[in-house]
């Protein structure tokens, strides 16, 4: 098992023009509708970036590109906004929590509970922490990979052990979106795993805290830190096969 945190793979070149032509194209296309969605964020009006995602959809851009594509890059800039004192703890909470509601809305259904997935997966939010967009980006990305999805975005962590001892869940992946909730991660990370009674269990730990270099997994006690969505739910099927 590998002991750093794993990095994004990087895509491999085209050699034909006429595909690098279109891939610069739609890269233009899509650099181009996060900024105006950003804008849209920024300017407070939620019924223009509703109409904005829709108009996305319907021009055939896929759930997972709005998801990745458009709308994180917004979270993100609201985060830095927050950091640099440049909008307020409540402005960046109000206008994430509007851009979850969104989420919910293009994706499958309103509650992340479904029982007929191929693998079974535990969504959780780190107790304490209220950054939770990313974490309902990562069960929409699992839910379009064929996984079972249960989603706990603010549950104290004795609630997440209940539920990972009423349940067996093929993997438990816990977001942290800030590092000052770092320092409990490996004794959570532990109590969860005593909870699951199992040793076929997987725990994975994902959010921003984790785009440092040069952590360790030895430092959380977890099997796998990603911290981008697709690698996560890649990397949690190999998990699952090597059990």
């Amino acid at each position: 098992m590998a002991k750093v945190i794993p990095t994004l793979y990087a895509a491999h070149g085209e050699t034909d023009p006429l595909n690098r032509n279109a891939k610069a194209s739609t890269e233009i296309r899509r650099r181009a509708e996060a900024d105006r969605f950003l804008g849209l964020v920024l300017s407070n009006g939620p019924e223009a970036q509703w109409r904005h995602l829709l108009d996305l959809q319907a021009s055939g851009m896929d759930l997972e590109t709005i998801l990745m594509e458009i709308m994180a890059p917004a979270v993100r800039e609201l985060g830095e906004m927050w950091l640099n004192d440049r909008m307020s703890f409540v402005e960046v909470t109000t206008k994430s929590a509007r851009l979850q509601h969104m989420i919910r809305s293009l994706g499958r259904a309103d509650c992340f509970q479904m029982v007929d997935g191929r693998a079974s997966v535990l969504l959780a939010a780190a107790p304490g922490e209220q950054h939770t967009f990313g974490l309902f980006v990562l069960a929409e990305l699992f839910l379009a990979a064929g996984w079972s999805v249960s989603l706990e975005a603010n549950s104290p962590l004795d609630a997440l052990c209940d539920l990972a001892e009423s349940r067996r869940y093929d993997a438990i992946g816990m977001s942290v979106g800030s590092e000052r909730f770092l320092p409990p991660v490996r004794e959570q990370v532990s109590a969860l795993r005593h909870a699951t009674r199992s040793n076929t269990s997987r725990i994975f730990l994902g959010g921003w805290a984790f785009t440092s270099a040069g952590q360790s997994l030895d430092d959380y006690g977890a099997d796998l830190v990603a911290i981008d969505g697709r690698s996560a739910v890649d990397r949690a099927d190999v998990l699952l096969i090597d059990r």
